[in-house]
């Protein structure tokens, strides 16, 4: 996949961070713009347009003058690596054909854990020594760029990690999670 612009990052992060997976316009960005940024991503499958429910932030307009909002989707998710917690909503038939598995296996209920072997695990695994890690090594561990990382942080956060950064004089900002990553989690 093509890389993404940092505005297609944040839109997808934040909608990423959303309940509901609806994107919202930036602030500062012209009409222009977010059409440009919004047909991009639903031409690349990362997000769809729905009509737009209410209290859902509105995307656009389309020319019968209904509201459109853009939602994410797995394949956005995964695109910046964060994982997929049932934001974007499946027809019960699409979801049973597209996963032979069990919700229930795939996602644990309430553990607040990311899935073993995915590269939030990684993350958390990194998080949880004791000296903490650097963006840096969190960088070069997962592939990701580093505001990524920083968006993939903010979602532990948002999980229930504890997350703190310290300062090293030669290594410079180490993160780690403070206490038990698996209590923190469940908090």
């Amino acid at each position: 996949m093509a890389k993404l612009t940092d505005t297609q990052l944040i839109v997808l992060s934040k909608a990423a961070a959303r309940d509901d997976g609806a994107a919202v316009v930036p602030d500062r960005m012209n009409k222009a713009a977010a059409m440009k940024v919004g047909s991009s991503l639903v031409g690349r499958r990362l997000m769809r347009e729905i009509r737009s429910k209410p209290g859902m932030p509105i995307w656009r307009e389309d020319e019968d003058g209904r509201h459109i909002s853009l939602i994410i989707t797995r394949a956005g998710r995964d695109a910046i690596g964060v994982a997929d917690d049932g934001g974007e909503a499946e027809s019960p038939a699409a979801a049973k054909s597209n996963n032979p598995m069990p919700a229930h296996a795939e996602h644990p209920p309430m553990s607040g854990l990311p899935r073993a072997g995915s590269k939030q695990a990684l993350v958390v695994a990194m998080l949880s020594k004791d000296k903490g890690v650097t963006l840096d090594a969190l960088v070069e561990a997962t592939g990701w760029l580093p505001h990524t990382t920083r968006a993939a942080m903010t979602g532990l956060r948002k999980r229930g990690f504890a997350i703190e950064r310290t300062h090293d004089k030669t290594k410079g900002s180490l993160y780690r999670i403070a206490g038990d990553p698996k209590a923190s989690a469940r908090a």
